[in-house]
């Protein structure tokens, strides 16, 4: 189960950290396409949705498979983050994270707010084991993921191209 609740970003401002809701639909469709657009955070670039689509997607959610959060700062919806349970007997035990994290909200202690979180909800539902890709030019994001115990299991070579540069991503998880 997961509770909503503000956390204080090194700046001093206060982010809400909940549930994502339908009526987030337009604003992180919005977030999600502003990430994307840079390039070089998430694999999506742009999500070519409609808020209605979207926000019927939510409202489908299982909340014992999928934790869904949004981080909102002063309303405005600048990181989301999302853990989906596997499906299948077979990988019932793991879980598959992302994140993101909009420009104005890096750097401030709001990815470790999210992993928080995040560790205390898998452990809830009984994963035993969180994976997850990143750009191994994603620096900040891998030492977070570092922090916070996850650990290389394999690197794809060249799985993506990023300013028309061929760069690695890294598969990495935790046993919980």
């Amino acid at each position: 189960m997961f509770h909503p609740h503000y956390v204080t970003l090194s700046n001093g401002q206060s982010v809400l950290i909940r549930y994502v809701e339908p009526n987030d639909a337009e604003a992180l469709l919005a977030h999600v396409n502003q990430v994307g657009a840079e390039k070089v955070y998430i694999m999506t670039e742009r999500v070519d949705k409609s808020p209605d689509e979207e926000a019927e997607l939510i409202r489908r959610l299982d909340r014992e498979q999928t934790l869904f959060l949004v981080g909102l700062l002063n309303g405005r919806l600048v990181a989301s983050a999302d853990v989906q349970k596997g499906r299948q007997s077979k990988n019932a035990h793991t879980g598959t994270l992302g994140l993101a994290i909009g420009k104005e909200a890096r750097g401030l202690g709001l990815g470790t707010a999210f992993m928080e979180d995040i560790l205390r909800w898998a452990r809830s539902v009984r994963i035993r084991k969180l994976t997850l890709g990143v750009f191994a030019t994603n620096t900040p994001a891998i030492a977070l993921y570092r922090r916070f115990g996850f650990e290389d299991e394999a690197r794809l070579k060249g799985q993506v191209v990023l300013d028309g540069k061929p760069v690695d991503e890294l598969l990495m998880a935790l046993w919980l």
